[in-house]
Order: C-alpha cells, then structure tokens, then sequence
C-alpha cells in the first residue's frame, strides 16, 4: 500500500501514476475539497478571472468596450474550482484511489489521520505550499473569495505573481500599485524581458514603485523613499512557505530534500511538488508522476531542463531555458503577418543558441504560451537549427516567429 499526503497536482498524479501500475493507494487531504492550492485558490481559480479580461484587452484593440464586474469574475472562478475539484474526486474514484480526510502526521514510516493509523510500504509527501499571512495584508489565493468592496490596491513585489495578478486587477479597473525593492519588474528575470514589461506596465496605467522597499504600518504602505501609498487592498505577492505541517520531521533545509527519483533521505518516503521547492503546477504533476513511477520501482529521474514557464498576462510571457549565453537574436512581433491581421503586434521573441541547438526562449507576445512550449520541446529532446529550420510552421500563426528568428541566426 501506498500513502499520499496532499490531494494538489502532484499528490494526486502521484496517486493516478502509481494506482495505474497496480499499486493499492490512499489519498489523505485535510480539506474538505480536493485539487489543493492549484484548483482551490491559484493556477485555475486566476485563469478563469483573467479570461474574460484577455476578450475586453483584445476587443479595445478593435475598438470595441466590454466590461466585467470582479462579482462575475468571483462567479466564474468558483463555478471552475467547484467543477474541477469534484472531477479530481471523480478520477481519484475512477483510478480505485481511497480519499481519507483529515491532516496526515507522519511517524517515522507509519502515517496517523482521523485517529486511525496506517502502515503503508511506502509514502508520498505532497503537501504544497502556505500563503503568506502579515497582518494587513491579503495573499493571491484570497482573491476568488474576496467578498468586500475596493477601488484600490498595492501590490507588494513585482515578480511572476505581482505582475500577473496586478494586471489582472488593473484591467478589471481597480487602480494598482506595484511596489518592487529593483529598478525593474522581474527581478532575476531576461533583461529584455525585464525592460519590456516595466515599460509596459507603466504605459497602461499601473503605478510603479521602484528601488524602493515597503514597510506596513496601519494598514498603509510605507516606502523607503519617504512616500506612503494608502489603498483599500495590500497584496503580498510572494512569501509562500512549505506545509511542513504533519511532516516536520523529514529532512528539510527550507524545502524538503529530494534527490532526481523524488526520494527523501528517509527510506520509502517520497515528495513531490511545490513542498519540494518547485513553483508551478505543471512541475508539481510531473514530479507526483515521477514519484509515481519509482514508488513502483521503476527508475526514472525527473528532468528540470527544459520546463516552460508562463505569466498569464496579455500579452503573455513565456519563457525557457537560458537566454544570457550563446547566440541570441529578439524580433518584434509587429512585422509578424498573423500579428498585424490581428492588431497583436505588441512584444517579443528572443531565442538563444549555442552548439546548433537551441537553449532558451524568452517570449512577451500573444501566444506566448504556445510559442515557448515549442522551444521547451526543442531543447528537451536536442532538436538542431537544422531539424527546426526544416519543421513547417503553418502560415500566417505566432509559430512562425520561431522559424524567422532561427534562419536569420543560421543564413543571417
């Protein structure tokens, strides 16, 4: 028998993987609904906020208006965490996977919940992640529950959730503040990419603080600078730490420590996901997968080399792999035909090469999404300039922004 602690993307596809190769499987999950942070208050609750938005951007580009109240939005973003988290339920059920509830405590190899204990062969420890929680302030996962009027929000940090989420509540018409201690949103990010973005944001209308750092006093944000921001709403944007909760004792410096099969030192324990230091869900499921597989004994090690990375703005950005090395060429998508048929000429693709292979993507672009999963594929399984070059790219798309690039960075 196998246990899985934590019913997110990577416990349940830890459960679906090793269920399938015949293991017999109990899933223990604390709350009362499943799908963990990703369905309950992240990845999926924010996509369904922002889809009706990316139409309103796209339409005022036709010149057309529409608008979305943040009561629908709220409405749209339960109605799709209700449905998934019951089809999670439905799947585990399907794969023959027992759902236990209640907090999973882990005692050396045997696992304690809702007064029973189980004594499982082996277990997988996928717990997620915990919000930030500073006085005054809200985190991401509170905004699909936000019952309460505002006008105005700060959002502290300029990162991958502060640029997502403040797009999203700029272009549902609330007035936003991103506070960022760099002279540039996305810290540690392209320098391209970078500049593009500020720029960006600051042309829309978001007001940006920048270089400087932010204190909360009273309910107010106090800059480092001598300015202070005063809004109906501070969001902290990053601060997420690991649900040790039940867990505590397996080795951890900040993360859980796992080698490439998902082990912990501990013998026959695993873990997987955002517990073990990764931050997407798409990674979560593939290391629930991979822990799936070598709980059933089946050696395979999980590859972190070419995994796409996205922030759901409009445009999007997308990015992979390495772009500060090797030969690197950036386009503008305002020459691209699909593009300007489209009035999406706004942003960038920039692809770095090295060796004929190609080794990282940064993209800020409709599309992007698409785009940069392309490039990802690319570097994983080591297609050369060549065998890219001589892929057709159907016409007019986005794609062929990637066949245009590596032509003139291969004939010039």
């Amino acid at each position: 028998m196998i246990v899985v602690i934590g019913s997110g993307p990577a416990g349940i596809y830890g459960a679906f993987t090793a269920s399938a190769l015949g293991e017999k499987v109990k899933l223990i999950e604390e709350k009362e609904r499943l799908g963990g942070t990703c369905v309950l208050y992240g990845c999926i609750p924010s996509k369904a906020m922002l889809h009706p938005l990316y139409l309103k951007y796209s339409l005022e580009r036709l010149g057309r208006k529409i608008d979305f109240s943040y009561e629908e939005l709220m409405k749209l973003a339960q109605d799709a965490i209700s449905r998934i988290s019951k089809g999670v339920e439905y799947m585990l059920e399907s794969y023959g996977v027992e759902v236990i509830h209640g907090r999973g405590i882990l005692k050396s190899k045997e696992v304690e919940v809702s007064g029973q204990t189980l004594y499982p062969e082996k277990v997988l420890v996928a717990t997620g992640t915990l919000k930030p929680e500073i006085n005054g302030t809200i985190a991401s996962d509170d905004l699909p529950y936000l019952n309460r009027e505002f006008n105005s929000v700060t959002v502290i940090g300029g990162g991958v959730g502060g640029i997502e989420y403040g797009w999203l509540l700029h272009k549902i018409g609330k007035e936003v503040h991103i506070v960022e201690k760099e002279n540039l949103l996305l810290p540690k990010h392209d320098m391209d990419l970078r500049n593009y973005v500020t720029n960006h944001f600051k042309r829309i209308g978001v007001k940006l603080h920048l270089g400087v750092e932010a204190k909360i006093e009273n309910n107010k944000v106090k800059l480092s600078n001598g300015e202070e921001i005063t809004s109906d709403i501070i969001l902290m944007s990053f601060g997420r730490k690991p649900n040790l909760t039940g867990v505590e004792s397996l080795p951890h410096d900040y993360w859980i420590k796992v080698n490439e099969y998902m082990e912990t030192p501990v013998k026959d324990i695993y873990a997987a996901g955002d517990v073990t230091g990764s931050f997407t869900a798409h990674e979560a499921i593939h290391k629930g997968y991979i822990a799936g597989i070598n709980m059933k004994g089946i050696k395979r090690p999980y590859d972190s080399s070419a995994v796409p990375k996205v922030i759901y703005t409009s445009p999007q950005i997308a990015y992979v792999g390495n772009t500060n090395s090797g030969r690197c060429m950036k386009m503008e998508f305002s020459g691209l035909a699909r593009a300007i048929a489209e009035k999406e000429t706004e942003g960038f693709l920039k692809i770095c090469v090295e060796d004929e292979r190609i080794i990282g993507g940064v993209a800020f672009s409709e599309r992007a999404e698409e785009i940069i999963s392309f490039l990802a594929l690319g570097i994983k399984f080591k297609g050369s300039l060549d065998e890219l070059l001589d892929f057709q790219y159907p016409h007019p798309s986005y794609l062929e922004m990637i066949w245009e690039i590596l032509r003139k960075i291969k004939w010039g």
